[in-house]
């Protein structure tokens, strides 16, 4: 299988890399930025396309590894025949396979998917790090069980999921990945309060976040939980909203409470929560 990308930026590279180490062919690169494509080219040996119809004509599988909202343009920019007996894929994490090229061409035999691969690509090399990744298939049957099987022979892991849950999907990164900031700069921000600099504000915290991250890791949410919510000690928990400042994160503060007080009925079943559910749900 030839494999072309369409874009050299991190995405693009560190597949190609991880291919190309892999023994896979790499039929060659099209980036608006010709010296990217010239360099990624020249580290799989392959070649960097001026053209990217003359790339599309002659790869299998056709990567297009560009930003979210350019991806569609850029398909576009490539004649369906030059597609023909294709698989199409895109690497967008939140967007499907349809709501970017369309509805598949049977016709011509163009199959459209994505696949999303579950970390931050934060640089052109992360290819490393894929084997310790989850990348998640979506768009065409038949497509996506050759791309699992072609993926699987590559050492990676793959999941294919549905093109309804994309969105949900997508969610549940952003949450573990982005909201998690949030909190922690929260937790910064109050010792900042209490006159700590930002710097050992976040020094302080790193031991705290860290411990409970591997906590979670190798025992799960529930054995993780620990605090004044699990302990069902409503004292503490009123403290806290009392010490915060503004009604968005004392409204903040009591729905997160409230979430963990699920987890911490699931954790101690034989435990009193009533007092605690009820303050919580004034």
């Amino acid at each position: 299988m030839r494999i072309g990308f369409v874009g050299a930026g991190k995405v693009g590279s560190s597949l190609a890399l991880y291919f190309y180490s892999h023994q896979c062919e790499i039929s060659g690169f099209y980036s608006k930025t010709e010296e990217h494509a010239v360099e990624i080219a020249d580290k799989t040996e392959s070649h960097a396309f001026t053209d990217i119809n003359s790339l599309a004509k002659i790869s299998d599988l056709l990567f297009i590894t560009v930003p979210d909202d350019e991806i569609a343009s850029v398909f576009r920019e490539i004649s369906s025949d030059n597609l023909k007996n294709t698989i199409v894929c895109h690497c967008s994490g939140s967007l499907t396979a349809k709501e970017v090229f369309g509805e598949d061409d049977n016709a011509l035999n163009i199959r459209k998917i994505s696949l999303h691969p579950l970390c931050a690509v934060d640089s052109k090399e992360s290819h490393t790090e894929f084997e310790k990744v989850f990348f998640f298939l979506e768009g065409n049957h038949e497509a996506t069980e050759l791309m699992m099987d072609f993926l699987k022979s590559c050492s990676l892991n793959v999941r294919i999921i549905s093109s309804d849950i994309k969105a949900k999907y997508h969610l549940a990164a952003s949450v573990v990945s982005n909201q998690v900031v949030a909190l922690i700069n929260g937790g910064v921000e109050l010792l900042e309060q209490c006159g700590f600099t930002k710097e050992d504000s976040l020094e302080a915290l790193a031991p705290l976040i860290k411990g409970n991250i591997e906590h979670v890791l190798k025992n799960g949410p529930v054995q993780a939980l620990t605090g004044p919510v699990q302990r069902g000690d409503v004292n503490t928990v009123s403290k806290h909203i009392r010490s915060l400042e503004t009604y968005s994160d004392r409204l903040l503060y009591t729905l997160l409470s409230r979430k963990l007080l699920q987890i911490a009925k699931i954790k101690n079943p034989d435990r009193d929560f009533s007092k605690l559910d009820k303050y919580l749900s004034e």
